[in-house]
C-alpha cells in the first residue's frame, strides 16, 4: 500500500498520499527522532520539515520500497545536520553514539518475583548497552527490521549492524544467563521504549 501511495504522491501531486504518511508514520517519527535528541522542539521541527521538503520534491524523488526505513534515514540525517549545526561535535560518530532509551519500570507487568528479578535484571542489562548497541536492538527487534535495513538507517556495514548486535546480545546473556527470551525482550522494548 505505501508504494501506491508513494507513486500518487510523485506523480499525481496528491496530497492525501503524503497525509497517509503523516499519519500512518508521525508517531513513530517523533519516537525515534527523541532517542537521538531530547530537544523535544528540534525533533517536531526535524519532522515538520521532513514531511515539506517530500512535498516540495515529490517530484524527483526516487523510488523504494520501504518508504518508514525511508522516512526513518531521511529524520536521522536531519537531526544530524541540526546538532551538527548547533553544537562543536566533531563526528557523526559521537552524534550517534547518542542514540538512548530510558528503560523504566512505572508499571507492574509481570507479577510473579521470579519474573520480576529477570525483568529488573533485563532493564539493568539493557541500561549498560552503548547507544549503537540500543539502536540496533531497537530496529531490529521493536521496529523488525532485516540487518541491511538496520545499516541502512545507522549509515553502517551489515557487518557492523552483525557485530553490534552479536556483542549486544552476548553482554545481555552473560547477565542473564543462557534463558533470556528475546520474545520477552520484544515485549519490554515494546512497552519501554
Amino acid at each position: 500500500m505505501d508504494q501506491q501511495h508513494w507513486k500518487a504522491l510523485k506523480e499525481k501531486d496528491d496530497e492525501k498520499a503524503l497525509k497517509y504518511f503523516y499519519d500512518q508514520y508521525i508517531k513513530l517519527l517523533y519516537k525515534y527522532g527523541y532517542h537521538f535528541c531530547q530537544d523535544a522542539a528540534l525533533v517536531e521541527d526535524c519532522v515538520q520539515d521532513l514531511f515539506l521538503r517530500i512535498w516540495e520534491k515529490r517530484r524527483t524523488l526516487g523510488d523504494t520500497d520501504n518508504v518508514k526505513l525511508y522516512l526513518m534515514v531521511a529524520l536521522k540525517r536531519s537531526i544530524f545536520e541540526k546538532i551538527k549545526k548547533g553544537s562543536k561535535v566533531s563526528t557523526d560518530e559521537q552524534i550517534e553514539d547518542t542514540f538512548d532509551v530510558t528503560f523504566t519500570m512505572e508499571e507492574s507487568i509481570i507479577s510473579s518475583e521470579t519474573d520480576q528479578i529477570n525483568k529488573d535484571k533485563l532493564l539493568k542489562t539493557l541500561e549498560t548497552l552503548s547507544g549503537r548497541q540500543k539502536e540496533v536492538i531497537y530496529l531490529r527487534f521493536y521496529n523488525g527490521f532485516t540487518p541491511e535495513e538496520v545499516s541502512e538507517v545507522m549509515n553502517i556495514s551489515n557487518q557492523s549492524v552483525r557485530n553490534l548486535q552479536a556483542s549486544a546480545l552476548k553482554k545481555m546473556r552473560n547477565n542473564m544467563g543462557d534463558g533470556i527470551n528475546l520474545v520477552l525482550l520484544g515485549f519490554f522494548i515494546e512497552n519501554f521504549y
